[in-house]
């Protein structure tokens, strides 16, 4: 699995790759070739950062944990504790998906996952104070209570309808 999206990638590099060199020649695919670099070098700190903690998370998540508190068999508390913590982690995607996927490999069911990102992205505390401050209170409370029940929902849903896939789906993501 990982292969071929590797192999896609390559390919809409080299696609895009072409098509800027037709526009404008080297100039113009290797000044966005390098543009890239620059950013891969500028984000290579954070994107380590971020895979070293999701490595040392996974030492101090034991597979019983995991599986009593955020299993399938957790229920509703393992989808609620998701959504919560879910709320709770601080950056952006570098840091919150390796740990969505080290809690999944440790035994989280597919609707906690769900539910934890989801609930990242919807119920973001560390982002309310800019969005009162930028939105004014009464569109973020509006949004907020139109978010308030989706990533809950989301997670029963994804458990309820793919939970069985579970397995399956944790096994693509063995290194």
């Amino acid at each position: 699995m990982r292969e071929r999206t590797t192999l896609i990638l390559l390919g809409v590099v080299l696609l895009l790759a072409g098509l800027a060199w037709s526009r404008g020649g080297l100039e113009l695919a290797g000044g966005g070739l390098l543009h890239g670099f620059w950013t891969l070098l500028r984000m290579s700190p954070l994107l380590a950062a971020a895979f070293l903690i999701a490595g040392l998370i996974q030492i101090f998540l034991t597979q019983e944990n995991v599986s009593r508190w955020l299993g399938a068999e957790s229920g509703w508390r393992g989808i609620l504790l998701a959504c919560a913590s879910g709320s709770l982690v601080p950056g952006g995607p570098f840091i919150y998906y390796p740990i969505a996927a080290a809690l999944f490999r440790a035994g989280a069911s597919l609707g906690v996952v769900v539910a934890f990102v989801s609930a990242k992205n919807l119920w973001p505390l560390v982002r309310l104070p800019l969005e009162f401050a930028l939105l004014g209170p009464r569109l973020t409370l509006v949004r907020l209570a139109m978010t308030l029940f989706v990533p809950p929902l989301l997670g029963f849903l994804a458990q309820g309808l793919l939970g069985q896939q579970g397995e399956h789906i944790r096994k693509s993501l063995e290194p």
